[in-house]
């Protein structure tokens, strides 16, 4: 019994020491570099993915740290990354010491661009990422192919024939460069077959794609289609694949090391010959399996007090990418509900597709004017989602119940147009988008109001040195033609995507710059947002912002006044996948009591 029980503890001891042994191995010990002049010490610890601490964590030492068991493989790591940064004769060593371990480096002599000779059918000067006399760099190289590669397929040639090759002489430290480029023919998308497992149409499909048989190859086409079709949210497994095109750049890729084969260039010549400019395309794509999705919010505004939000789906109902959604919001002061029904390609004549969606919802705002409102409503209406443009046009009816007035029952025919030109939705950074909203009140009796509702915007978008400047101007204007519309349909601004040094809608007719909030909302608005952000620590930007804004009491097209309030702020920018976290500060330039903060998700250009 002792001698078992003394065997088991020795096991034990030995295990928890094993243990222990390996978690020590395991932990961050810090990294330094010492010598590096070409390379920086922050590309360095990218390298090997070392950490350092959150710029917030005010307690904490700022030094990178690194797992030790990376540790013997280290040596190796940079003298490869230092060979493909042009230094084939770096000296790196090392020592370990109580304070961590640091890399002593001794870059000497780099490899140097002599020459680059270019004999091309196309034009690519600007894709030459080496210069004559600078650092050869392999990423630079790389991307030199992969460029060219690019814009030959969006320029429509995809039976190119390109050799890149880079000649390293370690003696002259030097390197030439040539590459040899024939373009060929113009490509054009042959026949599209249409595969899938689910109950999807094949007009859905090519109701989103972007190309059609017979027009010119461009590969940022199928890049656009792919995004269209995600966009449906009706896919588990999608792809796009030009046929024959992995044959050609396979053969093209392996012609330098089998053009040695006898009768090889024979070979070659005649399969170049006959290749074809016709790229037929496929698409396969699975039906999605998990259809229902749903998601809680919770949220803050400083005039809205807190807010919950609640959204269901049913994605690929019933087949064909139908989509059920309901939204509901809940606040002290405001309360919504709204049933959203999409259904795509409803109806295509001639290759034009058109989309049917019908909006239906209840609403109701208290404490926010002076007047209480509670509103029911439908929207059905048509819309054309191409590659730039956006096309709508439907059918509203709403019932406003005025709480210190009366209900007002609109009819009104609307439309919408949007051409976007930024690179990206979510988290533009270069780019145009232009919108024009236009709405027309029915006579349908004597007792109602006719009306014409318009509003314009303009955002443009630029990119410099990190750093992303936006401006975002919106007009609009309304004339009454018999009897008159409820305060809620005139023009109010204020929130987060108007004049941030207010809360939502708390600007109403503006008779000086320091205006005291109004609840008559104008016939004229004007509202001019510019805004810089620049990068501070990864994701992590900072915003200053300038919001002007004009709300007038003239009806007419262009009536405008020179009563505007100037707004500015500051705040804070975190970039996820899904768009930007912000948070905002705005507050009036000549009334520094008026003032609010903003949180949002998303871009506000």
């Amino acid at each position: 019994m002792i001698n078992s029980f003394f065997i088991k503890t020795i096991i034990i001891m030995f295990t928890l020491f094993v243990v222990a042994n390996a978690k020590n191995k395991d932990a961050p010990i810090p990294i330094t570099f010492h010598g590096n002049k070409y390379i920086s010490t922050s590309t360095l610890e990218d390298v090997v993915g070392a950490k350092r601490a959150s710029m917030f964590s005010f307690l904490s030492e700022d030094v990178a740290t690194i797992n030790e068991l990376y540790v013997p493989k280290l040596d190796e790591i940079f003298r490869l990354y230092y060979q493909k940064e042009g230094f084939y004769d770096a000296n790196i060593t090392h020592k370990i010491d109580k304070k961590g371990i640091h890399f002593y480096i001794k870059e000497n002599r780099y490899i140097k661009v002599r020459n680059i000779d270019i004999q091309s059918d196309f034009d690519i000067d600007d894709l030459i990422y080496l210069k004559k006399n600078s650092r050869f760099r392999a990423q630079l190289f790389s991307d030199t192919k992969s460029a060219i590669k690019k814009r030959l397929l969006e320029h429509g040639y995809c039976n190119y024939e390109l050799d890149t090759k880079a000649y390293i002489d370690l003696k002259k430290y030097n390197a030439d460069i040539k590459i040899r480029l024939h373009k060929g023919d113009i490509c054009h998308f042959g026949k599209i077959s249409i595969k899938g497992i689910g109950n999807i149409d094949d007009r859905v499909i090519l109701s989103r794609l972007k190309f059609d048989t017979g027009e010119r190859f461009d590969i940022e086409k199928i890049k656009d289609s792919y995004t269209a079709l995600y966009s449906l949210e009706a896919f588990d497994q999608l792809y796009i694949k030009e046929k024959k095109q992995n044959n050609i750049e396979k053969m093209q890729e392996q012609y330098s090391t089998l053009s040695k084969l006898r009768n090889f260039d024979k070979i070659y010549k005649e399969f170049n010959s006959t290749k074809s400019n016709i790229i037929p395309i496929d698409i396969r794509f699975k039906e999605i399996k998990n259809n229902t999705h749903s998601r809680i919010g919770l949220g803050y505004a400083t005039d809205l007090q807190f807010q919950t939000r609640y959204h269901w789906e049913y994605k690929n109902l019933g087949g064909n990418a139908r989509k059920l959604m309901f939204d509901v919001l809940y606040s002290k002061k405001q309360k919504k509900i709204e049933n959203n029904f999409f259904n795509p390609a409803i109806v295509v004549l001639w290759d034009y597709h058109l989309d049917f969606q019908n909006s239906a919802g209840y609403s109701e705002e208290i404490d926010i004017h002076d007047y209480d409102e509670k509103v029911a409503y439908d929207k059905f209406y048509l819309l054309h989602q191409g590659s730039r443009w956006l096309n709508s046009f439907g059918l509203g009816v709403e019932n406003r119940d005025i709480s210190n007035d009366r209900s007002f029952f609109l009819i009104y025919p609307f439309m919408k147009l949007v051409y976007d030109l930024r690179d990206s939705k979510l988290n533009p950074t270069k780019g145009l988008y232009f919108s024009h909203e236009m709405e027309y009140g029915l006579p349908y009796s004597p007792d109602s109001t006719t009306y014409l509702k318009y509003i314009e915007e303009l955002r443009l978008i630029y990119t410099l040195w990190g750093v992303t400047f936006a401006g975002v101007g919106r007009v609009g204007a309304i004339e009454e033609y018999q009897n008159r519309l409820p305060q809620s349909k005139k023009f109010f601004a204020g929130g987060a995507f108007s004049n941030r040094a207010y809360g939502y809608d708390r600007i109403g007719i503006v008779t000086s710059n320091k205006t005291t909030l109004s609840d008559e909302g104008g016939y004229s608005m004007a509202n001019l947002s510019l805004e810089a952000n620049f990068p501070v620590y990864k994701n992590l930007q900072l915003g200053i912002f300038s919001d002007n804004t004009m709300i007038g009491s003239q009806q007419g097209i262009f009536e405008f006044t020179d009563n505007i309030i100037y707004s500015a702020g500051f705040g804070f920018r975190y970039m996820t996948p899904i768009g930007p976290f912000k948070l905002d500060f705005g507050f009036n330039i000549h009334k520094y009591s008026d003032n609010a903060i903003h949180f949002q998700i998303g871009q506000s250009f």
